[in-house]
């Protein structure tokens, strides 16, 4: 296997394009749209392009979209920039009175590590001359994105081997995925900025004594989804060799010790990041832009059985894509802290975060799913407000109000689809679960503030969901639960089969489901034969068969019907 690698410097830290289309920060990291008209760009000599240099750049347009990895990038200040707004004319063409056409435009630049470059990886095979005439091409590129982004590049062709030494140092790898908003180039892309290039040198055209301007036609480019899971860390809290099992109740407790212990962990060791510390750990200072950067410290109850104990036992460090602090140094902050200053310090006191490479337990939240109920209560401060009336009456409105805080707390966790049904109740939806008023302790939120809640949307939604005004302290973490309704019903033409005959039909129906899927060696499985491998009965109790029946219209069997 072998990969066309291209490697970006930018030389000083920022970096001035504007939107790309990803998430987060403005502008960062450059698209691959981008960077294929910085290539073209790089290609030509004044206004011709070598023909084996146009044959290397269709060959990568036709391409699949690349891998990217790049270093965080934060947005910095926005600073006002005055230049002429190429209207001289109106002073009489006069340049001394150039300052009084001068209009401010904003800069905001995004900042970032320059000492790790920005890569792209596109999966190639042999022959692989044009990826060659490519590394000809990324040597002479000079700028990527504004006019004072000064850049240099290289393209090369790698190993597997190689590529993977390559994109070790960074955290997070970005993988190309469905229709979205980056700019990608694809077939017909390149004769299209050609063509736009040709255009915009005739931009004004005479035409019946007036000097007309005609706008250049848009590039063509394809706009996709770049895949960027956050990165995650994965600690069990432990006494010696057992768990330590710390009450649902003190999860918010929990989480502030942790992170203010992590956060002063930092301070000694990083002090030049202190102030981005506070902000994205602790929370301190952060503003709107800040949020989606945040890290998630998430407690992680016990699920299992029905009569599991929800106990909290393990705890999941979850950083976005543009978090700024190394992996390694959060693990190394996180790791050996201990919750002894919680009020219920002496049941466990000596109990201590360890990293662990067990992901069992959360992988059960971050599964997709329909229908999510709340393990810990979700905070819904803003919009909850008391009622005058009756109790019932009260109860009814306060449902009401935090329905509508439900509707918020999805938007602003960037939950886009919307559920088919909402429920909010004070009692816990698991049946070893604590009421939401418990939760409230040692939180700035009140009482009435808490609720249980149990969403369904009308298609899956990825977890671990943590929603409300409390989600950076733990509260609001919902459990996915699985629905099963694979059923499958396949209409009988009227008045074929009569009623009583229905048993033969369905005893027909299971032998042709078990002919058609026989394994190798004449086998089938237990979901259709409803036998173990031995010949035994399937008498597990758990119903792990196929369940058929028949539907009817008077006294003809209208449907048969398989139920998984």
């Amino acid at each position: 296997m072998h990969a066309l690698l291209i490697t970006v410097r930018l030389h000083e830290g920022r970096y001035h394009g504007t939107r790309d289309g990803f998430e987060g920060d403005a502008g960062w990291p450059p698209s691959p749209g981008r960077l294929f008209q910085a290539l073209v760009a790089a290609a030509a000599r004044g206004a011709a392009i070598p023909l084996v240099e146009q044959e290397a750049l269709r060959w990568l347009e036709s391409l699949a979209p690349p891998k990217l990895a790049a270093p965080p990038g934060r947005q910095g200040r926005s600073v006002p920039q005055f230049v002429p707004n190429n209207d001289l004319d109106a002073k009489g063409g006069d340049p001394a009175r150039v300052a009084e056409i001068r209009e401010g435009k904003q800069w905001r630049p995004v900042h970032f590590d320059h000492n790790l470059p920005i890569r792209y990886v596109w999966d190639v095979k042999p022959p692989l001359e044009h990826a060659r005439t490519l590394g000809t091409i990324a040597a002479r590129l000079y700028q990527l994105g504004r006019g004072l982004d000064m850049a240099s590049a290289t393209a090369e062709v790698v190993t597997a081997d190689e590529l993977q030494q390559a994109l070790a140092p960074y955290d997070v790898v970005r993988s190309p995925g469905a229709a979205g908003k980056v700019a990608v180039a694809c077939r017909g892309t390149f004769d299209s900025l050609v063509e736009r290039h040709q255009a915009a040198r005739r931009r004004l055209q005479p035409s019946a004594g007036a000097t007309l301007f005609v706008q250049p036609p848009r590039a063509l480019f394809r706009h996709i989804a770049y895949d960027a899971p956050p990165k995650r860390l994965h600690f069990e809290l432990r006494d010696g060799r057992s768990f330590a099992a710390l009450p649902l109740y003190g999860t918010a407790q929990l989480v502030t010790r942790l992170r203010d212990a992590a956060v002063e962990k930092l301070l000694n060791h990083l002090p030049r990041q202190a102030r981005q510390a506070e902000k994205l750990i602790a929370g301190r200072g952060a503003v709107a832009h800040d949020v989606a950067r945040r890290c998630r410290i998430i407690p992680l109850p016990s699920l299992g059985a029905e009569h599991t104990d929800p106990s909290i036992r393990r705890v999941l460090i979850e950083l976005p894509t543009e978090f700024p602090f190394a992996m390694q140094d959060m693990r190394w902050a996180f790791s050996g802290l201990s919750p002894r200053d919680l009020a219920s310090a002496n049941e466990i006191a000596a109990s201590r975060l360890v990293l662990t490479d067990d992901t069992t337990m959360a992988r059960r939240y971050c599964k997709h799913a329909r229908l999510f109920r709340s393990i810990t209560a979700l905070a819904l401060s803003r919009t909850v407000e008391l009622a005058h009336g009756t109790l019932a009456s009260k109860r009814r409105r306060d449902e009401r109000q935090a329905t509508i805080a439900v509707r918020h707390a999805l938007r602003h966790a960037g939950v886009r689809t919307q559920p088919t049904n909402i429920r909010v109740q004070r009692e816990p939806l698991h049946r070893a679960g604590e009421r939401s008023e418990s939760f409230a302790e040692g939180t700035r939120f009140p009482k009435r503030a808490m609720w249980h809640v149990e969403l369904a949307f009308p298609m899956n939604v990825a977890g671990p969901l943590v929603l409300g005004d409390g989600r950076f302290l733990g509260l609001g973490l919902m459990a996915p639960i699985a629905v099963h309704d694979d059923v499958v019903g396949f209409r009988i033409p009227s008045r074929r089969v009569a009623r009583t005959d229905a048993a033969a039909l369905l005893h027909a129906f299971r032998r042709a489901l078990m002919s058609v899927a026989r394994d190798a060696h004449g086998g089938v499985h237990r979901l259709l034969s409803g036998h173990e491998a031995d010949g035994r009965p399937d008498s597990g109790g758990r119903h792990r068969h196929v369940f058929l029946t028949a539907d009817y219209d008077g006294e003809w069997v209208s449907r048969l019907i398989a139920v998984a």
